[in-house]
């Protein structure tokens, strides 16, 4: 039986309320004592003090490329990529080559899921190959313990089909994640419609698009009442909506990511096509909204949508480069640089929205320190400023666009079911 005794760090769990200096004893791959602990004969021992001892990170949503774009990330290197960043738990969005939406796409999926070096869960499709003309046999997900859906990158246009997704995920306890986006709506933009893309000269995406999509998705939660997931808001009237749904009591959630809640669309007109993403970097008055969002409750949790792509497809013209930001390396200093050190928030409120917040939303039983727990830890130098350089990152993905920013609060190490590795 190995044995690792973590002493004397700052040790937050929000699950429990927890907010203490003390110790933690890892026996195997769980998390067997919480408290004053002299370390045994064989114990590995880690000193902790001045650190902060945390559950390992969860990101609901990012893309992982396999199956079919191993070039620009494997299942292999994405989560390399998330252990060094202190998450230990990911969900994979369906947006694959073939899709996740059969059981022999899944099957494969999992089969490559055995090089996965953290906890990786399934995103299954909401539609057939995320065409949304035809309802995926999601009843065929439960077999593989899938408890979400989603078509990301795109949203359900038909709404008859929506409406039967709502109900099939009511009937099977699933959750429906809804890519927030009409497609009626700004066709053909290609970031925030507004100051810059004026300045630019190129197409945009107004607010509109999002906040009709969010609205259609609680819509469909008042009528079925299934569960309802808004991913990577971005508006200030999506932010809105999400809480008048829940001063309502429908059951809906929503999460957002760490670079709306950090950049604008200004950054655009330094770093270029660098900073296209879907949905877009909008505006500052939107940044104050999702952290207001944040702040009382509205949202959730943190994600990246993490989105590796080539060098070659992130450079050159904004019109023709890829959407997307190799993000999950930066998930954890950005949220606390962010929300604890900029905007003074309470540590164990930033670490809920990281830990137990999308712990719950996943239906995983994972982000908590409790005894008995799986090993799950990322240990945190609050303090630690460290200057972004992209081409360093462990991903594939080196479309970051937090590159020569320094972001302060980075994790030193990373315990996945018991094993250690250094972040």
């Amino acid at each position: 039986m190995s044995k690792i005794l973590i002493k004397s760090g700052r040790v937050i769990d929000p699950a429990q309320n927890l907010d203490e200096v003390t110790d933690i004893l890892i026996e195997d791959d769980k998390i067997v004592k919480i408290g004053d602990i002299e370390a045994e004969k064989d114990t590995n021992v880690i000193l902790a003090a001045g650190r902060i001892v945390m559950p390992g990170a969860i990101d609901l949503h990012v893309h992982l490329r396999d199956l079919g774009q191993a070039y620009k990330e494997t299942i292999e290197t994405g989560t390399l990529a998330a252990r060094k960043g202190g998450v230990t738990t990911v969900f994979a969005m369906p947006n694959t080559t073939p899709q996740l939406c059969s059981v022999s796409a899944i099957q494969q999926y999992k089969d490559l899921a055995k090089d996965a070096r953290v906890h990786l869960e399934i995103i299954g499709a909401i539609t057939k190959h995320l065409e949304g003309s035809e309802l995926a046999n999601i009843e065929e997900y439960t077999q593989f313990g899938i408890k979400h859906i989603s078509d990301d990158g795109y949203d359900v246009n038909d709404e008859t089909i929506l409406r039967a997704a709502y109900e099939k995920a009511k009937e099977l306890n699933m959750t429906v994640v809804t890519h927030p986006e009409m497609d009626d709506v700004g066709e053909g933009g290609v970031m925030n419609e507004g100051r810059v893309s004026d300045e630019l000269g190129v197409p945009g995406q107004p607010n509109e698009k999002e906040s009709r999509a969010v609205e259609r998705a609680i819509f469909m939660a008042r009528e079925t009442g299934a569960k309802a997931h808004v991913t990577h808001i971005t508006t200030a009237e999506s932010v809105q909506l999400v809480r008048d749904a829940k001063a309502e009591g429908l059951n809906v959630t929503a999460d957002v990511t760490a670079h709306h809640i950090m950049l604008t669309e200004d950054i655009i007109l330094t770093i270029g096509a660098l900073g296209k993403v879907n949905p877009p970097l909008r505006t500052e008055q939107d940044r104050l909204a999702l952290i207001e969002g944040i702040k009382d409750g509205t949202i959730d949790c943190m994600i990246t949508d993490h989105a590796p792509h080539s060098e070659e497809e992130k450079s050159g013209d904004i019109r023709e480069a890829a959407f997307g930001f190799s993000e999950i390396e930066v998930l954890v200093p950005a949220t606390i640089t962010e929300l604890y050190h900029n905007q003074g928030m309470e540590l164990i409120d930033v670490i809920e929205l990281l830990t137990s917040a999308p712990a719950k939303i996943g239906e995983v039983a994972a982000g908590t320190l409790e005894e008995g727990s799986i090993a799950d830890i990322t240990i945190v130098n609050l303090d630690k400023a460290i200057v972004v350089d992209r081409h360093k990152l462990v991903s594939k993905g080196k479309n970051c666009p937090f590159h020569e920013m320094s972001l302060k609060g980075w994790p030193e190490k990373t315990i996945v079911a018991g094993a250690i590795y250094e972040s």
